[in-house]
């Protein structure tokens, strides 16, 4: 614990305003370019297989493109047909198939005629907006469009192209668009993770709209939490403050955690869920070290409510909970071996850690379901919630194949591979790119910081047991995936990354002042590296050949191809 005696009441209040504006900072850059508040939301539905869309273009003309926005049903496949004359003479182009949802589409016709048909070839079509543009690329207004008010009245929000500002990017396709079927009742989409993360992008959605800005914003709330959990975690780890404030710059500046923040997916819950739990378990630990078990109870439940809320996001965090357990029992082992408590004692913190561990997590996570279960009227309750755990536990263990972003687990530390979440090239040669990858200046002195940490502790054990709390709490959900065959991602390293930079601060303050140095150079060049790495963490257009010469450091990096 930080002896705050110890450390000058001027240094403290200087270092809680640097943290604040760190914190401030960091919420204001997130919410720049963070998407659009506006997207369509009238549409066009269809029921069945055989519905028309039949346009008149008011005379014959080049057709060159369709531009649509998806509703809630993805790849929804259309059979095109452009026609001439009177009669009508038909001809019948190759099929066309609008694939994401809540996001702008193209579709290229390249062909000659005054009318176009589009029939359904699946159930339960919606397209919330449709562009008809002719081969110079100008958007033509068909002149019957009275008869599809829903289809062409909001089309002053089409930008011209897909792009993460205006639409759904990488798996926000599943976690954003159930986050808007919970809310409004309707069955579904994704069912391969619990449901508590996507409940948490209901509010947002709720207050802003199914909009880019409105799916994103719990994120990027999540986010700036973690970041005040990561302050309140320091100040209770460091006697010197700034380097507190070093470590919450490293957070602050990594890559992953303000490209997380900033998507309408999960795993900024989960790891501020994560984060909570080994916080609580840590002040729990603190209190134990002082005597007073009665007290530190408060901090089982607190620290069991967080896992409870982890798990319902994400089953990896049970990872993390194996942790707590592995902590949880070297706490008590240390207690009974000073003699502080005795078998009754370590008998009724049993009973506690079952019912904050075990019956509360148990409690929220069935709770989460309520809204999964309310619209499916045709099984019970305990038969969804059964079935869903059966069904996620098939995907998971059953998941094969490859894909081009994946890597495994002992290539994160060392970000070999970024996963690459949305691409666009422009005509004049500018690049719009959005990749998941870590802050170079932060992981890999991060990792050397590690190991010289493990080695530090094996020639000190009794002296790091907040060391080897950390260790644990970094380890915990990593080491899991040695055992896991199916594919993964480089942000399955999330949760680890707070314990990194605690880490780091640990091994800066064992170090001395020679320590410190090495962690704020490590912040000074965190932040240089965050300038240069902007545009394809923030989907910003630059020219292509600024990311082919200055980012790609690695031939695994691959931002451009």
């Amino acid at each position: 614990m930080i002896h705050r005696a110890a450390t000058p009441p001027d240094r403290v209040r200087t270092s809680t305003v640097a943290a604040a504006a760190i914190i401030l900072l960091y919420t204001l850059l997130s919410l720049y370019r963070l998407g659009a508040v506006y997207a369509p939301e009238t549409c066009w539905t269809s029921g069945g297989k055989g519905d028309q869309i039949s346009l008149d273009l008011g005379g014959e003309r080049e057709i060159g493109s369709l531009s649509f926005y998806l509703g809630v049903y993805e790849n929804r496949r259309f059979r095109v047909e452009v026609g001439s004359g009177s009669p009508i003479r038909w001809q019948e182009l190759p099929q066309i198939t609008m694939g994401r949802v809540f996001q702008w589409g193209r579709a290229d016709i390249r062909a000659k005629g005054q009318y176009i048909r589009l029939t359904t070839l699946d159930q339960s079509t919606e397209i919330r907006e449709l562009i008809v543009t002719d081969s110079q690329g100008q958007a033509v207004c068909p002149v019957n469009r009275a008869e599809y008010p829903t289809l062409f009245d909001e089309d002053w929000m089409y930008p011209g192209y897909s792009s993460y500002q205006s639409g759904t990017v990488f798996d926000e396709s599943f976690f954003a668009r159930t986050a808007y079927e919970y809310l409004h009742g309707l069955r579904s989409y994704e069912d391969t993770h619990p449901p508590l993360g996507k409940l948490m992008l209901v509010p947002g959605i709720a207050c802003f709209g199914m909009t880019p800005f409105g799916w994103r914003i719990g994120s990027l709330v999540a986010g700036t939490l973690l970041l005040i959990l990561l302050w309140a975690f320091c100040c209770r780890l460091f006697d010197d403050p700034w380097i507190s404030v070093g470590v919450l710059a490293l957070m602050a500046l990594d890559l992953m955690h303000f490209t997380q923040s900033r998507l309408g997916q999960v795993d900024a819950f989960l790891v501020l869920f994560m984060t909570g739990m080994s916080y609580f378990m840590f002040r729990y630990q603190e209190v134990m070290a002082e005597g007073d078990g009665k007290k530190s109870w408060r901090y089982l439940w607190a620290s069991g409510i967080a896992f409870g809320l982890a798990i319902s996001c994400k089953w990896s965090g049970f990872y993390g909970g194996l942790g707590l357990a592995l902590i949880w029992a070297s706490i008590q082992i240390r207690q009974i071996r000073k003699g502080r408590i005795g078998w009754k004692e370590l008998g009724r913190t049993c009973m506690v850690c079952c019912a904050s561990f075990v019956a509360v997590p148990l409690l929220l996570y069935l709770l989460s379901y309520i809204p999964y279960v309310a619209m499916d009227k045709e099984l019970g309750f305990w038969e969804r919630v059964a079935k869903n755990q059966i069904n996620m536990f098939r995907y998971h263990s059953q998941l094969d194949g490859s894909h081009a972003s994946a890597s495994r687990w002992f290539q994160w530390p060392m970000l070999i591979r970024p996963v690459r979440l949305f691409r666009r090239w422009a005509g004049n040669g500018d690049l719009e790119t959005l990749a998941l990858m870590g802050n170079p200046a932060f992981w890999w002195p991060g990792l050397a910081m590690l190991l010289g940490s493990l080695w530090r502790l094996t020639e000190r054990p009794e002296g790091g047991r907040r060391l080897a709390f950390l260790l644990t709490s970094y380890l915990a959900p990593l080491l899991p995936w040695i055992f896991i065959g199916r594919y993964s991602f480089l942000y399955h390293y999330y949760p680890s990354l707070p314990f990194l930079a605690l880490i780091m601060g640990w091994w800066a303050s064992d170090k001395g002042k020679w320590g410190r140095r090495c962690l704020w150079v490590c912040v000074a060049a965190s932040a240089v590296l965050g300038v240069l790495f902007y545009p394809v963490i923030a989907g910003l257009p630059v020219p292509g050949e600024y990311v082919a010469r200055w980012l790609e450091w690695l031939p695994t990096w691959d931002f451009t191809s």
